[in-house]
């Protein structure tokens, strides 16, 4: 990697009302042979950009940022200061990655042997300060974020890690390897999810909570990663109406009070014409290393 050149360095434009600094020598065309930087891209002088990223429209790069080569920016992106972005990773248009996130960087795994993989964070996420996303493990192989998602202050996205659309993650979540989340879930402050767990759509996890098993779509979790009943609040947030709450309740009584095997029970659900009901069938089917988490103690409106 190279800095930024000198001559690049004195080319300031006049801040614009959505850019702040001069476009710098990793993304023009210099005498050396560097490639043409669009006119609305913005990268501060201390910001250090490979000669090989690709840099598109209207990104806008803060101060000591560092960005490796292999790296593709989308239009739109705003890196503040201090963000590192490294290995093969891809940031879609119109991301905002605050103070101190590292996206791309190895795994945390000793299996990691140097070979590429990579790392996608989709359009329109927000990562607040200090998140970490590290790309998967296997050669060929990915960590994804998905699109329009919101991982707050020191979240931890680990290897081969796929998180849906929409997902919030508030402070201090810790993903390990090989988790997946689907769409609209929301983990709270402080809870540890356990590799190669499944996380459902629409699930709801209190903070400081730990999940070693899998939960099903739209449960409401325990603090001990079990069901407490349905995320009803969730729910109805995201315009699921009352006749999906009260086909997802029945469903979960066929689940959880039938005396039914996964697969027995995803097979009852499979032809329902609920397509909530439909979607926690195809969670079921599918191969859970860990285990489906079971019902809570006292649960709640799993039964009622």
């Amino acid at each position: 990697m190279r800095p930024i050149c000198s001559a690049t360095r004195r080319r300031r434009s006049r801040p614009g009302p959505t850019s702040r600094w001069s476009c710098i020598c990793s993304v023009c065309r210099c005498r050396n042979g560097k490639r043409k930087a669009s006119p609305n891209v913005s990268i501060h002088p201390t910001a250090i950009v490979d000669p090989a990223a690709r840099i598109e429209d209207d990104v806008e790069i803060g101060p000591c940022c560092v960005i490796d080569a292999n790296v593709r920016i989308a239009s739109g992106c705003r890196l503040l200061h201090h963000v590192f972005v490294t290995g093969w990773t891809t940031i879609e248009r119109e991301c905002v990655l605050h103070p101190g996130v590292i996206v791309g960087h190895e795994p945390q795994d000793l299996k990691y042997d140097g070979s590429r993989s990579y790392c996608r964070v989709g359009e329109r996420t927000i990562l607040r300060e200090y998140v970490t996303i590290h790309r998967g493990t296997e050669p060929e192989s990915e960590t994804v974020v998905g699109r329009e998602c919101f991982l707050l202050a020191g979240a931890h996205v680990a290897h081969n890690c796929n998180v849906g659309d929409g997902v919030t993650l508030i402070n201090n979540v810790l993903l390990a390897g090989h988790v997946t989340i689907g769409k609209g879930a929301t983990l709270g402050g402080g809870a540890v999810v356990h590799q190669f767990v499944r996380i459902g759509e629409g699930v709801m996890v209190p903070g400081n909570a730990r999940v070693p098993k899998d939960l099903v779509p739209f449960a409401l979790a325990d603090v001990e990663g079990r069901i407490a009943g349905l995320n009803r609040l969730g729910m109805r947030r995201s315009g699921m109406s009352r006749e999906d709450l009260v086909a997802l309740r029945d469903a979960y009584r066929i689940v959880f009070t039938a005396g039914l095997k996964p697969a027995e029970a995803a097979d009852k659900l499979a032809d329902h014409p609920n397509p909530h009901c439909r979607i926690l069938a195809t969670f079921l089917k599918e191969t859970s290393r860990r285990g489906l988490a079971g019902r809570a103690r006292s649960p709640r409106a799993v039964t009622g």
